[in-house]
């Protein structure tokens, strides 16, 4: 005679090697931060960090790639890392209050109180200076590479970092960059920027994030065409050495991508990026 069997209760699914912590700045503001680690013993070297932005909406996906990518690195490029997403302590996916404070660049003008934007130096600041010593002191790290992904205003915050602290990070990947921010004031500043040859850039941008290249003008269903790949490619071009001996600065345009559908893509292109230590990736 066949018996049921005992209901089981549900239990959380939970990713392995993992932890968050809810943290405040020195300058008091909190922040969420996402942990993984490999599940390999540690090399003599150390691991490397990944850090990403927007970490509530984009720590699983990173987690996950490294995971399976790190099982066969002579084959994929992608080495047991560190991953450390940053967000806010929200179940939601997005703070759209404090990531535009803290992932956009000042804005020449803006009162010294701004509290809508413009809070990407201090972010940074806490980024290098807090944050990161507190990674590495958690796994005993020393002297290992940091290197930065972040997607949208993510994505600017990156370019204004490249821009202004080239050295505060060992590679970075920018995806789908928010360049309409301030009129475009960063691109336009890239006409004239000589960045140093060690930066590794990697620019990305979903093809179906322009419905055409064209000025910003309204489209058939209201929204603005904010020009992305235009944009994402003018940038890359402006950042490149004329003569090519320059930094090494990597573009690429996704293929049925959109806004929120090519973070996936890029951020799976850009870790053998992130991640060499050399210009082959």
């Amino acid at each position: 005679m066949l018996t049921r069997a005992k209901p089981v209760l549900p239990a959380p699914v939970c990713l392995p090697n993992t932890e968050q912590w809810d943290i405040r700045s020195r300058s008091g503001r909190p922040y969420r931060i996402f942990l993984a680690w490999p599940d390999a013993p540690m090399p003599e070297e150390g691991w490397d960090t990944v850090y990403l932005l927007d970490g509530n909406a984009w720590f699983g996906t990173l987690v996950d790639s490294l995971r399976m990518r790190a099982r066969r690195p002579e084959v994929t490029g992608v080495r047991p890392t560190v991953a450390v997403g940053i967000g806010y302590p929200t179940d939601d996916v997005i703070d759209v209050a404090r990531r535009r404070y803290d992932l956009t660049p000042p804005r020449p003008g803006s009162p010294a109180d701004d509290q809508e934007t413009g809070g990407a130096n201090a972010f940074l600041d806490f980024l290098t200076s807090e944050l990161g010593p507190m990674v590495e002191a958690r796994f005993g790290l020393a002297g290992q590479r940091r290197v930065l992904f972040g997607h949208s205003l993510g994505g600017l915050f990156v370019l204004h970092t490249v821009m202004t602290r080239p050295s505060a990070f060992a590679a970075y990947a920018a995806a789908s960059p928010s360049l309409w921010f301030d009129d475009q004031a960063l691109l336009r500043a890239c006409g004239g920027a000589r960045l140093p040859k060690a930066v590794r850039l990697m620019i990305a941008v979903g093809a179906l994030e322009q419905p055409a290249a064209r000025a910003v003008l309204p489209t058939e269903g209201g929204l603005p065409d904010r020009a992305m790949v235009t944009n994402a490619q003018s940038v890359a071009e402006r950042l490149r050495d004329p003569a090519g001996v320059g930094p090494e600065i990597r573009f690429h345009v996704f293929e049925d991508e959109n806004h929120a559908s090519v973070v996936p893509v890029a951020l799976g292109r850009a870790l053998p990026f992130l991640l060499a230590n050399s210009g082959a990736a």
